[in-house]
């Protein structure tokens, strides 16, 4: 029922709706103007017309009782037949309600007292007194009738076409500032915006369409910026090779001792690993934006995956000492296990990362009734700032520049995009030297 009404009163905005009262206006206004020219224009003809007629029959009157001499009630009872009705009253206060006057009439003098659109009624003054008449007429209805069907015709044609092409025009104006900002956007400009506040259907696709062009901005400002980074990214390594690799050419061989040639080599080893692991992690991401879900969805253990993905960075964690604090319900779960390895594997990398020598690292997977499943990944490093916590997610975004060169900020990106993928959430809290906690919720089964 809400969804009925809904729909009506969505109807009730749309253009369709919009165009139907518009017409009926416009015609209606038509109608109402068409009227009022008629009846200026027109009343005064048929007037004359009326008073015509009635003068030919004061004239004939005239003439039969001046060449005749035929009482007045005689020559009245002659035209009987002729009119609907006609009288003689021998003073003006005797004549009937329809037939007073609100002039004095002379002898011999006509006046039309009241105007029909089939008829007319007047009074004429005799010797004996005043003769009221009252007749149809089939000309002046016949005429009445055509100039009034032609009039209304053309100035209705006439005013219903002038106001809908208006209308029209009005109504198409959001459809050419539309194109004209489809233009703009062809050309690459993503500045441009629409300005329409309707709630009809060209509401909607304005809406759409300022939104679709916000996104393209957004769109573009990254891709700039992906393309500032990524240049940035490989010029260093590449600067620091070239570097180095000029100074062994430029070191005469003889003078080149083992220390420095295993240094530039070992930088030069670093940066090329470097360079190999950014466009890795450039195809991967670029991958999995191009995933529209997660493909091998296989069934696995998902705690020994955990446990496998704490044994290969062994080397990570006891190098800095790390206590780890692992609590792993048995889940079995169904999902794409390599990327899953993947998330893992960077969520416990960059835990460790910023875990002081020494530090704590908490694991947890549990099993959440409403949600799926859980893991949360507590450590008490650094920690990161409120401004850190809103740009994780961007790729090459470094919070701490101290880590700087142990990555390329990839690492998030691909992560919160295998999240994602899985249909999952992915929140971080944390403060300024007090740890940070990753939690990672997953549905319970793709």
């Amino acid at each position: 029922m809400k969804q009925t009404c809904s729909q009506r009163f969505r109807w009730l905005h749309s253009l369709q709706f919009k165009y139907l009262v518009t017409l009926f206006v416009i015609v209606f206004v038509a109608c109402a103007i068409t009227y009022m020219i008629m009846f200026m224009s027109i009343w005064g003809q048929v007037r004359h017309a009326a008073e015509e007629q009635l003068q030919s029959i004061t004239d004939f009157l005239t003439s039969v009782m001046e060449r005749s001499d035929m009482p007045v009630n005689e020559v009245i009872d002659l035209l009987r037949p002729k009119v609907d009705s006609i009288g003689l009253a021998k003073t003006e206060e005797a004549l009937p309600a329809g037939f007073r006057l609100d002039m004095p009439l002379e002898p011999n003098q006509t006046r039309l007292i009241r105007l029909e659109s089939n008829g007319l009624a007047g009074v004429f003054r005799t010797a004996d007194g005043y003769i009221w008449l009252s007749a149809k007429s089939d000309s002046m209805h016949t005429r009445w009738t055509h100039l009034l069907v032609l009039q209304t015709l053309i100035i209705c044609a006439g005013i219903a076409s002038a106001g809908a092409f208006f209308a029209i025009r009005h109504s198409t104006r959001p459809l050419r500032e539309l194109d004209a900002a489809i233009r703009h956007v062809a050309r690459g400009d993503f500045g441009v915006r629409v300005d329409y506040r309707g709630r009809d259907e060209m509401g909607v696709v304005v809406q759409n369409f300022n939104w679709m062009v916000g996104e393209l901005r957004n769109i573009e400002y990254l891709r700039k910026d992906f393309v500032s980074s990524v240049s940035h990214e490989f010029k260093t390594p590449v600067s620091a090779i070239r570097g180095s690799v000029k100074l062994l050419t430029a070191t005469p061989f003889e003078k080149l001792d083992e220390t420095k040639f295993r240094k530039y080599v070992g930088l030069i080893t670093d940066e090329t690993e470097r360079m190999s692991s950014l466009s890795s992690n450039l195809l991967r991401l670029s991958r999995l934006e191009n995933q529209s879900a997660a493909e091998n969805i296989i069934n696995f253990s998902l705690d020994e995956q955990l446990r496998r993905c704490i044994l290969l960075l062994e080397g990570q964690w006891s190098t800095k000492s790390v206590e780890l604090d692992i609590r792993l319900d048995r889940i079995d779960y169904r999902g794409d296990v390599e990327l899953l390895q993947q998330l893992w594997l960077n969520l416990l990398s960059n835990a460790i990362k910023f875990t002081d020598p020494g530090g704590n690292i908490g694991i947890e997977l549990r099993s959440i009734p409403e949600d799926g499943v859980r893991v949360e990944i507590i450590d008490d490093g650094v920690g990161m700032s409120p401004e850190t916590q809103k740009r994780i997610f961007e790729k090459f975004y470094q919070g701490d520049n101290s880590h700087a060169r142990e990555g390329n900020g990839l690492g998030l990106s691909i992560v919160r995009r295998i999240v994602e993928l899985h249909t999952g959430t992915i929140v971080y809290k944390s403060e300024l030297g007090q740890g940070t906690i990753c939690t990672v919720t997953l549905p319970g089964n793709l």
